[in-house]
Parts: structure tokens; sequence; C-alpha cells
């Protein structure tokens, strides 16, 4: 399977196009902030554009531009994530020349905001 499949179907495993499948815990919050049409229109929007990717060679928007980056670089990766498959993490790792990795084991998608301490900790330290 190809990078851009692995990343297409978990779009549609989840249900992250339609809102309404969401669970109230993940909704609510934005729903309370956007309202829910700009919420649930962006949403579709942002998956649609997601799956426009496939017309791209290999999927790529931007991994030819990964060599050049010359800024410090933390990555951070929760290893529950069940949007973003880890292997993303690794392949932006290793394209970046001296970047950090900081895997989280029980971290999932929202993990600034479930381990926010952790996470804050984290990046003051990496911006010191």
């Amino acid at each position: 399977m190809d990078i851009l499949m692995m990343l297409i179907l978990p779009i549609h495993e989840h249900g992250i196009r339609d809102v309404s499948k969401w669970s109230e815990k993940a909704k609510k919050p934005l729903e309370t902030l956007y309202g829910y049409d700009y919420f649930s229109k962006t949403c579709e929007k942002w998956v649609d554009g997601i799956k426009q990717f496939k017309h791209l060679p290999d999927g790529n928007i931007c991994r030819h531009l990964l060599p050049l980056v010359q800024c410090p670089t933390l990555i951070v990766h929760g290893e529950k994530d069940p949007l973003v498959p880890r292997f993303h993490a690794d392949f932006i790792h290793q394209h970046v020349r001296g970047s950090r990795l900081h895997l989280m084991p029980e971290g999932k998608h929202n993990l600034h905001l479930r381990f926010a301490n952790e996470f804050n900790k984290l990046v003051e330290d990496f911006l010191q």
C-alpha cells in the first residue's frame, strides 16, 4: 500500500468527514467555537482536499522540501494516534536534518491537550 492510501484510508474508516459520527467529547468544543454548520462544512472540505492528493505524484505535496528545513525541529507523536500513523513522524524525522522525535506512548491525536503539562514542558525545553 502506498503512502497516499495509508493517509486517506483512515479518513474514511473513522468517519472523519461526517462530524455527526464524531463523539460528543471530540466535536462539542469545535461546534461551540465555530458553530455546527461552519465546522461541518470545513471538515468536509478538508477531507475532500486530502483526497485530491491522489492526483499528485505519490500524493506528494511537500516531501521534496523536507531536506531544506534548516531550523531546529521538534516532532511530537502520540503512539496511539488513530488519525496519523507513526510512519509520518518517522518519515519527517528521517528527512529533516537534525530534527528531534519525541514519542508519547499513551498519546493520541489530542496529546497536547490530554498531556498538556508534559507537552508544554517538552516544548519549553526544546525552545531554550
